[in-house]
């Protein structure tokens, strides 16, 4: 079976572990397919960090704002836009029982895949982006609003579209990005523009 040309160009992307928490908030957008489908990056998620991605609030201004919906990933699993790895080599499991003694399962099994597959891990969370931004070499990152800023500067999302998606991301994932982060006021600017 030869390469064809969407195999070869999926072997030079770089492969994104993405954390439950920014998985969930990806999902929250209702865009999560084109989100995954623009950017020049492969996503994956590690089988316990996958198991954590649950349920989202219906979000909105309505009385039931509140009420949770099923999160189901296997549409973007069989459209080839996001894997769920589990354990492969001993290496990562040991590299996971290492993590962990720091910091949250599934948070601790992404940056040992991450680490052992050359990938970049995506968090928001400060203190696993602090913990594997010290690793020598550093493992590469990306965070919520890192991933939703180079969608929109590279699909040229402004306006109402964009606030949607965060003001979906924000009532329904019941995240925003906080005061250190550098995309803060990125964040809140497309929030006031829409």
């Amino acid at each position: 079976m030869s390469d064809g040309p969407l195999n070869a160009e999926s072997r030079v992307r770089l492969l994104v572990l993405l954390d439950a928490c920014c998985l969930l908030s990806l999902c929250a957008t209702r865009l999560i397919a084109d989100i995954l489908r623009a950017l020049p990056l492969r996503f994956a998620v590690a089988d316990r960090a996958a198991a954590e991605v649950r349920y989202l609030r219906r979000g909105g201004a309505c009385l039931d704002a509140d009420v949770r919906e099923p999160v189901d990933l296997q549409p973007l699993v069989a459209a080839g836009l996001l894997e769920v790895l589990p354990f492969a080599t001993t290496g990562e499991e040991a590299s996971f029982v290492q993590f962990a003694a720091n910091i949250d399962d599934g948070e601790a099994m992404t940056c040992a895949l991450a680490w052992h597959r050359q990938a970049a891990a995506a968090t928001d969370d400060l203190k696993t982006l602090r913990i594997v931004r010290s690793l020598i070499p550093p493992l590469p990152t990306y965070t919520t609003a890192g991933l939703l800023r180079q969608w929109a500067d590279g699909q040229q999302v402004t306006g109402p579209v964009l606030k949607r998606a965060l003001l979906n991301i924000e009532e329904r994932a019941r995240f925003a990005p906080g005061r250190h982060d550098p995309l803060r006021s990125w964040w809140l600017a497309a929030m006031r523009e829409g």
